[in-house]
């Protein structure tokens, strides 16, 4: 079988959010929506999405590889102009976070965080967070924006995190 190459490929953005299969449609649609393409961009899935960035310290290697990915990804293609982080409601993946990063409306309350911790590593690039919620008795997905932190916030120095 053979299939067609992308030649040059310019991708825009780096859009980060959970696998759960639940929001799988949703998404597609709202990164379409906001002007992205998944065939051209980076979209990068994985459990919990882009979690571990609100938790440096609680989670270091889980923040690490992930700026190390992003890293890559900027450095790979400068074209990129924008990183976009979804987090959703009911996400499964916070019972394997460590009890600390625990409370009330987390998913949502992550996303200044992590927001923070991509201005400080990437403050050339637009940041973009959203929280997808469940309406109409779970039947249907709303997604809002989310506004960062005024200042750039950390809960450490990051030493661990910069090797």
């Amino acid at each position: 079988m053979t299939y067609p190459a992308v030649i040059n490929p310019n991708p825009k953005a780096i859009i980060k959010y959970c696998i759960d299969p639940r929001f799988v449609i949703a998404f597609k649609g709202f990164i379409k929506d906001l002007g992205f393409d998944d065939e051209v961009d980076i979209v990068k899935k994985f459990a919990g999405g882009p979690v571990a960035l609100a938790h440096p310290k609680e989670m270091p290697s889980r923040s690490k590889w992930l700026r190390k990915q992003l890293e890559f990804d900027c450095d790979k293609f400068s074209s990129i102009e924008t990183l976009i982080a979804i987090m959703h409601e009911d996400c499964a993946y916070y019972h394997t976070v460590p009890n600390k990063c625990h409370r009330l409306g987390k998913e949502r309350s992550d996303l200044p965080f992590i927001g923070s911790f991509l201005k400080h590593y990437f403050p050339s690039k637009e940041i973009r967070l959203y929280y997808a919620r469940f309406t109409k008795n779970k039947t249907k997905i709303t997604f809002e924006e989310v506004e960062q932190l005024k200042k750039v916030y950390l809960t450490e120095p990051l030493k661990i995190l910069t090797s």
